[in-house]
């Protein structure tokens, strides 16, 4: 019994064709995009090395001038809110459990000591109004101390 009548075509051998040029064009393709990463990275590395130049004299003269500076016993002024590390540690721990308003008035008070409730509006970039109730957390927590209208942390 036949099925099949007349000529059956085999376009298998023209789509092998069709598919080794399209190989070609690929691989030629990537060969450019091969080329233009390699010549970015040059250019890269040419510019990093003109910036480097540029900016290594600059970098002499401040190690210079620092090492002067810590030769002749001058300290960067270390301010009043300056903590040592455990302490800070600590505040970053009251900081993690009281997020968002309460650890910008930490931030703030560690940063200035004593602040009136303005003050810490204006530092925190909270309203006003606002701030009573992160006083209150705070308060909550034992962390704060207050002298007339101005807060202060309590020392740990």
């Amino acid at each position: 019994m036949r099925l099949i009548e007349g000529d059956v075509q085999d376009d298998g051998e023209a789509r092998i064709v069709e598919l080794e040029q399209e190989v070609r064009d690929l691989t030629d393709e990537l060969s450019h995009a091969k080329f233009a990463l390699a010549e970015s990275q040059r250019q890269n590395t040419r510019a990093l090395g003109a910036l480097r130049r540029q900016l290594s004299p600059l970098y002499r003269a401040l190690k210079d001038v620092f090492g002067e500076l810590d030769a002749a016993g001058a300290m960067e002024e270390v301010s009043s809110a300056a903590i040592p590390a455990r302490t800070s540690a600590v505040w970053e721990s009251w900081k993690s459990r009281l997020p968002g308003g309460p650890a910008k008035i930490i931030d703030a008070l560690l940063l200035h000591q004593e602040m009136n409730t303005q003050q810490l509006a204006i530092a925190t970039g909270v309203h006003r109004n606002s701030i009573p109730a992160m006083i209150y957390k705070l308060n909550k927590a034992g962390l704060l101390n207050k002298n007339g209208g101005r807060f202060s942390l309590k020392p740990l």
